[in-house]
């Protein structure tokens, strides 16, 4: 399997409201959110597109205040707080963040948009540095961060990852296989994961090893058999009562 991040529907709608937020007129808002169920890319896409533009890439803590919020950004800055109170580090922080240009990205958005604090000292950030800030979180937080009337009003760019389409899945197939999968096989792999880009990963590679492990350029549905593409599933739950 080839290391490289897929250019599917999710990825470019990510691509153009960072854009959009990088090259806005000076003074309007700069907050993007990223929201969708679990195993869509979203932290993937973002780490792509961290370092695409040199960004500063924080995962939130369920155990984060904003005094450990703060310290944390100055780590991924490589800078050491000159002193270890709130407005001290705010402002170094937008400081840093102004004079670099380099916007910020917060994952795990969840922990932080329940804490008015944590969501009032991200405004200060900013508002007194003007660089771009990127939040990304579970599908449930935009509903959540409407709560915030200020905080979510400085928010411009809203972007939902969804499942992929088979179209994305097929391109996910010749991005990232050396092997050639029949058209077949890969339509029962997608119905399987139901779009969920990260079943389809794992599919791909299960696929992948097998077609290695018999020495085959491409493999379809007879090559594969009745194989799970998703290697080993969860135990379900015994039921109750007798035997």
């Amino acid at each position: 399997m080839r290391s490289i991040v897929a250019p599917v529907k999710n990825i470019g709608n990510l691509s153009d409201a960072s854009d959009a937020l990088l090259t806005r007129t000076p003074g309007t808002p700069g907050i993007g959110l990223i929201f969708g169920k679990s195993g869509l890319g979203k932290t993937t896409a973002t780490a792509w597109f961290v370092n695409q533009c040199n960004g500063v890439y924080v995962r939130a803590l369920s155990t984060w205040t904003p005094g450990s919020m703060l310290q944390a950004i100055l780590r991924e800055l490589d800078v050491a707080p000159t002193k270890l109170r709130a407005a001290p580090m705010v402002s170094q922080i937008a400081d840093v963040l102004r004079v670099t240009g380099r916007p910020l990205f917060i994952d795990e958005f969840d922990y932080i948009v329940e804490d008015k604090k944590m969501t009032e000292t991200l405004r200060d950030i900013h508002d007194l540095s003007s660089v771009p800030i990127v939040l990304v979180g579970m599908d449930g937080v935009q509903q959540k961060v409407q709560l915030r009337d200020q905080f979510v009003n400085r928010i411009a760019q809203w972007v939902e990852f969804k499942p992929v389409d088979f179209e994305d899945c097929q391109l996910l197939s010749k991005s990232l296989c050396e092997i050639t999968i029949k058209i077949e096989l890969l339509r029962k792999l997608f119905d399987a994961s139901k779009g969920v880009i990260r079943l389809i990963v794992i599919g791909l590679d299960a696929i992948e090893r097998r077609a290695k492990t018999l020495a085959i350029a491409e493999i379809g549905s007879e090559e594969w058999g009745k194989a799970n593409f998703f290697l080993s599933e969860s135990p379900k739950a015994k039921k109750r009562g007798g035997c």
